[in-house]
């Protein structure tokens, strides 16, 4: 089967750009299917796809530039229906002609792409804070996700098939009437692609990557990676790390690594400049690619998300051996599944405990914290995304099954194996030009 993937988002870099990142070039090299994608033009998850030769189109996101409009758009309420998204991607869909379109975001109007006639299935990936109702603390929020719920389930129709990152998200959808009791949702856990973020740690000096952030010599590293924004709750690390660095049980100096951009990042930039204990202990590095050389210079990483779908970034500190402090939310403990990482799972919300077991764990000896590494790669090795790819080919296959006969379109039989499709004639004359409009993918 031809495979697009459709991830129209604005230009960020977070867990479901990462994940696609390393997902669709081990999906491509595996033959098994064709793969393509549509993701937002010129953002850095298609400069990742174009360089990870995967054919990828972009469409043009408003408002490139900050502003005050920006700003309001890319809230997640504001763009709940966003129909300009699908005046570009219609035309490419006609072009390209997938036997299946795997979203990767969920909004109602996706359904234009199964009212034009191709099958369609989507990944819930979570997304942390959104429509996260019993997780909400204010009561008119959680009003607000209720009446998000009849959007949510009028895209299930549409789909022929759904996949969710957690056993914890897929239960939470059943017990919050997002979708009904008899709605098949299979769960595939995330992947990394291990062997390869080893590899790229080749010939890497976690003393020379320190000196060259002048790190003080004997700190005990902790670093915090994140994009920085509110559904991740990041001012409660400013406080939490105010309270480990001055802690009088401390028998270790600390020091903190803090990477990542998003709207809180001037909040951070002048707490690391200008607070008297964190411009001591601590810097704010912005937004790096070189994640894993970040986690492997540390001691420890810490995760102060109070909701999470699955967690790649507690899932990165673990494939590299380091031990994670971290709120129990989400799907975060199927990741940590495993007994040597339970003292580390910490009640949401519990900020004492946080800080103690931060304490606890900088205050272990060197050789216990280091004995744990195998064994904490052993355990990743699970989430390998060639295991993966495995499943989703799988899952695939299945789908093709409840396809009608056919599938493989081409020009001359869509409109035979899928007479809904015949509804691209009167999309205002997109369909007739599609070919003229649509560029090669790069």
């Amino acid at each position: 089967m031809k495979i697009l993937h459709f991830m129209p988002e604005n230009h960020v870099w977070g867990g479901i750009e990462v994940y696609l990142s390393h997902t669709l070039p081990k999906l491509q090299a595996s033959g098994a299917h064709e793969i393509c994608a549509v993701v937002t033009q010129d953002s850095p998850l298609f400069h990742a796809l174009k360089k990870a030769g995967i054919p990828v189109w972009g469409i043009p996101f408003p408002f490139r530039k900050k502003s005050l409009w920006r700003s309001a758009w890319v809230n997640p309420w504001a763009r709940c229906i966003d129909l300009s998204v699908y005046w570009h991607l219609l035309p490419i869909l006609k072009a390209v002609q997938p036997d299946l379109v795997h979203v990767h975001n969920g909004r109602i109007e996706q359904s234009l792409i199964h009212w034009a006639g191709y099958p369609m299935v989507y990944t819930y990936h979570g997304y942390a804070g959104a429509f996260n109702i019993e997780q909400a603390s204010n009561p008119l929020v959680q009003w607000l996700y209720k009446l998000a719920r009849p959007l949510f389930r009028g895209l299930l129709p549409a789909l022929s098939g759904m996949t969710i990152v957690s056993h914890y998200e897929k239960a939470r959808l059943y017990r919050e009437a997002f979708a009904p009791a008899n709605f098949p949702i299979e769960v595939i856990h995330n992947g990394l692609p291990l062997e390869a973020m080893r590899s790229s740690l080749n010939g890497f000096s976690a003393e020379t990557f320190r000196r060259a952030l002048h790190i003080p010599e004997q700190a005990f590293v902790i670093s915090y990676v994140c994009q920085l924004r509110r559904d991740k709750n990041t001012e409660a690390f400013l406080r939490i790390a105010r309270r480990v660095a001055t802690h009088p049980a401390l028998s270790k100096s600390v020091y903190f690594l803090v990477a990542g951009d998003g709207k809180h990042a001037a909040a951070f930039r002048k707490a690391f400049s200008q607070d008297p204990v964190l411009s001591r202990h601590g810097q704010y590095l912005g937004f790096r690619s070189d994640v894993a050389q970040i986690i492997s210079a540390s001691d420890l990483t810490v995760s102060t998300s109070l909701q999470e779908g699955f967690g790649l970034r507690i899932l990165e500190s673990l494939l590299l051996g380091k031990p994670c402090v971290t709120y129990a939310a989400g799907g975060i403990p199927e990741v940590m599944n495993l007994p040597e990482a339970q003292p580390w799972l910490v009640p949401i919300g519990d900020e004492d405990a946080f800080v103690n077991t931060v304490i606890e764990t900088v205050n272990q000896p060197s050789e216990a914290l280091a004995a744990l590494s195998p064994v904490l790669e052993q355990h990743a090795e699970q989430f390998d995304v060639a295991r993966h790819v495995k499943k989703l080919e799988a899952f695939y296959d299945r789908i093709a099954w409840t396809l009608p006969v056919g599938v493989r379109r081409s020009a001359m039989t869509i409109g035979q194996s899928y007479p809904m499709a015949n509804r691209f004639q009167s999309v205002q004359g997109v369909a007739q030009t599609a070919k003229a409009k649509v560029p090669s993918p790069i």
